[in-house]
């Protein structure tokens, strides 16, 4: 089933970066998870591509206030049928440490703006040189090649 491949994928990135010695991770995943939801998912959207899962966007959204310092932002895939979150424990509300569903009402409490590629490789924003990097380090765990 579709369903239990991507939630296996997801694990699978989530252990990989989780296994990643600290001084390897980028400035920007320095406090995985926190903070790094955004490179997160186009890390993970990649890896869902190049196992031929192709149909996910991220998505981006906030809530709260800024005048109540409340306000706070984050970042997920998602298709018209799942949520895939690999980085949502990094609010003390969260449902879980990864996330794939079907329906989120956590999620829907972020007010989410359109989605765009989840693929940094074709990724139309700012800053992801460095994601390069990652997910050619990330590979030999993803896709068990041999360190040589």
């Amino acid at each position: 089933m579709l369903v239990q491949r991507i939630t296996s994928l997801a694990a699978r990135m989530r252990a990989a970066i989780e296994a990643m010695p600290s001084e390897q991770l980028p400035i920007t995943m320095s406090r995985f998870p926190a903070g790094s939801c955004g490179d997160v998912c186009l890390l993970l959207g990649a890896y869902f591509k190049d196992q031929g899962i192709t149909d996910f966007q991220y998505i981006s959204g906030s809530r709260g206030s800024q005048q109540k310092n409340t306000w706070t932002s984050h970042a997920w895939l998602a298709n018209e049928h799942l949520v895939v979150d690999i980085t949502a424990d990094q609010f003390s509300d969260a449902p879980g440490k990864i996330i794939v569903t079907t329906t989120s009402p956590w999620h829907q409490s972020f007010k989410a703006d359109t989605g765009c590629p989840s693929d940094f490789r074709v990724w139309i924003g700012p800053g992801t040189y460095h994601l390069h990097t990652m997910y050619h380090r990330l590979r030999y765990v993803l896709f068990d090649i041999p360190i040589t």
